[in-house]
């Protein structure tokens, strides 16, 4: 194999290995580019808010932080009527990240719903919601997606971030191409003040190419070593 087999070869290898980490669609590196924005697009991803003053702003609790809309009643969360819509290449979502939603009494809410619809280029795949909840001392959350794991990353309490990731392909296998992030108002509500009952920030959201791409980059990895091959074979 000549030199500059070894480095196509090289190269195919190094896209092949790189497409199975998963990119971020959003990050707190991403809030910035966001605020005080109607709509805006960062690395290839279109976000667009809707709702409240119509503009991105960010909120923060213990150490957690998140993009929401500017206004509403919780100010820079995205509130019942609210919605933030993310519209990007075709991707398989592998994990998102959640923030101040809270389970109850915190703030005079009650198992605040987080509702996520979930695009691909044939249409809705399905609305999903994130429930929080607590069972004694140890935080849950229910997610109504066939597949994904909920993990608790900060305590939804008082003076806790109330932040929970979705891993394991929240929205299963396939590519998606768009999420809507709203708030639905949950009927579970126990007394206290409910008006404004669930809100919530988007922490992060990341993804990793449609399961083609693997097979794509696969192929032409093996073209490479096939024409290698036959350059190596006596005529």
């Amino acid at each position: 194999m000549n030199k500059l087999h070894h480095l196509a070869a090289a190269a195919a290898l190094t896209m092949l290995c790189g497409v199975a980490h998963a990119d971020a669609l959003l990050d707190a590196g991403t809030f910035g580019s966001l605020v005080n924005q109607t709509s805006a697009t960062v690395d290839g991803v279109t976000f667009t808010a809707a709702g409240g003053d119509g503009i991105f702003g960010v909120k923060s609790a213990d150490g957690w932080s998140g993009i929401g809309v500017h206004g509403g009643a919780s100010g820079n969360e995205i509130d019942i009527g609210e919605s933030i819509t993310m519209s990007f290449a075709a991707q398989v979502v592998s994990d998102f990240t959640l923030s101040l939603l809270f389970n109850g009494p915190e703030f005079g809410d009650y198992r605040e719903i987080a509702q996520v619809s979930a695009y691909n280029g044939a249409g809705l795949i399905g609305n999903f919601t994130l429930t929080a909840g607590i069972d004694g001392a140890s935080p849950s959350a229910t997610w109504s997606g066939s597949s994904g794991v909920v993990f608790n990353e900060s305590m939804p309490t008082q003076n806790g971030g109330g932040a929970w990731r979705l891993s394991g392909n929240p929205f299963g296998d396939g590519a998606v191409t768009s999420l809507v992030f709203t708030a639905l108002k949950s009927s579970l509500c126990q007394g206290g003040y409910c008006g404004n009952q669930s809100d919530y920030v988007i922490s992060s959201v990341n993804a990793v190419p449609e399961p083609g791409t693997y097979a794509l980059m696969a192929a032409g990895l093996g073209a490479v070593a096939f024409l290698s091959r036959r350059r190596r074979l006596p005529g």
